[in-house]
Order: C-alpha cells, then sequence, then structure tokens
C-alpha cells in the first residue's frame, strides 16, 4: 500500500466522518438535558419554598387568630392550637415547625414597648413554656402597636426548608459547625384580643 493510497484512504474517512450525521441529536441531547433538569429542579424549589413560607405565615395568623378569641387559657387549651398550627404545615414533613404563643403587657414604662406576661411553645413535637427568660422578660412591640395599657398576641413561626437537593447531596457543616443546607423561615404576627382586654393564661 502506497503512502499516496493511505493519504486518500485517511481523508476519505474524514470526509464520511465529517458528514455522518448520525450522532447528533445524541450529543445535542446529552449537552441539553442537565440545563432542562437544572431549571425543572430550580422551578420545584423555588415553588416549593414559597408554599412553605407561605403557610408558615398562615399558622402564625391562625394561631394568633384563635388565642385571640378567648378570654381565658391554659396550657393545655394552648398546647390544642399549637397543634393545629403544626398541622397546618402538612404536606411537608421534611422538618417539622417551632411555634411559639406569647402574650404581652405594653405600656410606656417598658423600654421595648413590651413584657411577657406568659408564653408558650411547640418545638418540633414538645412543648415548653417559651420565649426568653419567660415572665417578665421584656420584648420589643413594634412602633404602630404601641399603645399604653394594652394587650397583645405575638405567634412566631419557625422552620427550615430542606430543599430537594440536599436530600441527595447530603448536608454539609462549615468550620463553625454549622449545616447550611436548610434555609431559615421565620413568620411572625401580631393581634389585639377580641373578646376581652387581655388573654389570661391560668397556669402558664
Amino acid at each position: 500500500m502506497t503512502k499516496a493510497y493511505k493519504q486518500n484512504s485517511f481523508s476519505g474517512v474524514l470526509k464520511k466522518f465529517r458528514k455522518d450525521k448520525g450522532g447528533i441529536a445524541a450529543v445535542e441531547f446529552a449537552l441539553i438535558v442537565p440545563l432542562l433538569l437544572a431549571l425543572y429542579l430550580g422551578t420545584v424549589e423555588i415553588s416549593t419554598g414559597v408554599t412553605v413560607n407561605k403557610r408558615a405565615a398562615r399558622v402564625a395568623s391562625t394561631v394568633a387568630d384563635l388565642v385571640t378569641q378567648q378570654q381565658e387559657v391554659d396550657k393545655k387549651t394552648l398546647d390544642s392550637m399549637l397543634e393545629i398550627g403544626a398541622a397546618i404545615m402538612y404536606p411537608y414533613t421534611a422538618d417539622k415547625p417551632r411555634i411559639t404563643i406569647v402574650g404581652v403587657d405594653v405600656r410606656d414604662k417598658h423600654p421595648d414597648g413590651g413584657e411577657i406576661i406568659w408564653s408558650r411553645r411547640y418545638d418540633k413535637g414538645k412543648f415548653d413554656g417559651g420565649f426568653g427568660s419567660g415572665k417578665g422578660t421584656k420584648i420589643a412591640v413594634p412602633e404602630r402597636l404601641r399603645i399604653d395599657g394594652t394587650f397583645l398576641v405575638k405567634v412566631i413561626t419557625e422552620i427550615e426548608y430542606r430543599p430537594i437537593v440536599t436530600w441527595v447531596l447530603g448536608s454539609k457543616t462549615d468550620a463553625g459547625g454549622n449545616t447550611y443546607t436548610a434555609l431559615d423561615m421565620s413568620e411572625e404576627y401580631w393581634l389585639r384580643p377580641r373578646i376581652a382586654d387581655t388573654v389570661t393564661c391560668t397556669n402558664c
């Protein structure tokens, strides 16, 4: 086989290779699939995250509404309301919420406008007494709600939103030992009592 023949044969193979377009679709598919998959997962994550955040706000408003319709409550009653609030987060079950109810005495003499009279918390399935140091703890009240001698109910909902991608990749920890695969979401709601001037807790 001569050198010229080898060159002609090789160039012929190259020409056939350039003209052969049978694998183009497969190559294009392989290139575009990761992009489409990323767009799809991103859309799902954003919509799910927005839904979870809205549900957290709904929990706070619903629990506050239930509490402010009472003249008097106790731990058992508050725990039932907190369980109702936690159920609103369904079907998001990757994490349980932390829901805190706080009864606040509003007076000008308080440095930040308010003082905690009683509190109760649902902490990811468990109940405890709640907020800060409990009764007597000073609490900041928004300026628009500071009316001397009034009473307010504050409800805070906190939950960690865990994106779907973290279920695959797993959680990671930074140098400080903090896990950063979850997004902390928090919503709060303030309401005034509807039936009486205050809502009293008999055994909080």
